[in-house]
């Protein structure tokens, strides 16, 4: 027993120092022993070792399937956003940028000297005999019109535009809350950013221009002098509606609104006229935000005193503060010169308070007719 074999071929001659042991291991002969052997179909179906089979959704590979529904689900989603958007708004077009702020333009108007204010004495009806004892109360007053189509505006989207307009004009001329001298939160939320700006700054600092007078917003009293009837407000008011070649609506309302007022703390009622004219400004953006702009608004307000200031609040000249006659006594309109109540010389042709037209080209007139 030599105690070690030789490899199948017989000894390769190694060197006594027993190098050539690795080396049989690992020669030609030895690997050729070793090959691997793939098993057969026949032998995987015998071990039951069958090949991984594919799945397939349609004739697709199930994991391509996956991905092409993702896709797909995707393309729908855009494209249904993209529709529902156009419905809504009648295109993608971008806000549009401001055109600037509001213009306020007011007119007080003085009564003439000879001018009785009209009284009514307490439980007495403030809006007898006058031509607003037959309107409307509060909103109801402010009537909007039938309006189809326009060119690139839905009716529904016209209608959408007038409500809008219709609540503008009810926060800042029909809320109790801000003839006490509140700020018209609900209107405010209605207006673009940079006029939102200018209202808050006209009452936070208001002054006596076109620009900055909270009174050519709203219509406002200061409480601590004057108290308004609970009565709701004879209101008068009518809009209009129209398409510009911008694709933009220009909605206009002209309104008469008549409160009964007296002097805090008195028991004597007069009449106070406020007739404003507002243009607004619409397009598909405003309708999807639910605001608009304001081009202008032109007020009369009569009876009130031309050298009052009345930036923050409207000032009205009341039975009491003119020394009235008697509770019930009927206004007449008379010939009179501004010199009565402005200490002007010149002569000046009365105004009609329920009419806007040529007072506006003035900052103080003299009142006409009875209010």
């Amino acid at each position: 027993m030599s105690g070690r074999g030789e490899p199948p071929e017989g000894s390769r001659g190694g060197g006594p120092d027993g190098d050539d042991e690795f080396q049989a291991v690992f020669d030609e002969s030895f690997v050729s022993a070793a090959v691997l052997h793939e098993p057969s179909a026949q032998e995987r179906m015998r071990t039951g070792k069958g090949p991984r089979q594919l799945r397939r959704v349609f004739g697709m590979p199930a994991a391509a399937f996956q991905i092409g529904i993702l896709m797909l689900s995707v393309v729908l989603l855009l494209a249904g956003a993209l529709y529902l958007g156009a419905r809504r708004g009648g295109g993608t077009a971008a806000p549009r940028a401001a055109s600037g702020p509001a213009v306020l333009v007011r007119v007080s108007l003085v009564p003439a000297q000879g001018l009785v204010l009209v009284a009514t004495g307490p439980g007495g009806d403030p809006f007898a005999g006058s031509a607003a004892a037959a309107w409307s109360d509060g909103r109801a007053g402010i009537v909007l019109p039938q309006h189809g189509d326009t060119a690139h505006f839905s009716a529904a989207q016209v209608r959408e535009a007038l409500e809008q307009m219709r609540d503008f004009v009810y926060g800042t001329q029909l809320d109790p809350e801000v003839w006490g001298g509140m700020r018209p939160w609900s209107a405010a939320l209605r207006l673009e950013t940079d006029q939102h700006a200018q209202l808050t700054a006209s009452y936070d600092h208001p002054v006596d221009d076109d620009v900055h007078s909270a009174t050519g917003w709203a219509t406002r009293f200061d409480p601590a002098q004057i108290a308004v009837a609970d009565t709701k407000v004879r209101v008068s008011a009518a809009a209009t509606v129209a398409e510009t070649d911008d694709e933009e609506l220009i909605v206009t309302v002209d309104g008469v609104f008549v409160y009964a007022v007296k002097a805090a703390g008195g028991d004597t009622w007069s009449r106070f006229v406020v007739h404003r004219a507002w243009e607004f400004q619409v397009d598909r953006h405003g309708l999807r935000t639910g605001t608009m702009r304001v081009r202008r608004i032109v007020t009369i307000a009569a009876p009130q005193a031309c050298t009052a200031d009345t930036a923050a609040f409207f000032r009205p000249v009341t039975a009491t503060t003119a020394g009235a006659a008697a509770p019930g006594a009927v206004q007449t309109a008379t010939e009179a010169t501004t010199a009565a109540a402005t200490g002007a010389g010149a002569t000046v042709e009365p105004y009609d308070p329920l009419v806007l037209g040529t007072a506006t080209a003035t900052t103080c007139g003299v009142l006409a007719v009875a209010v």
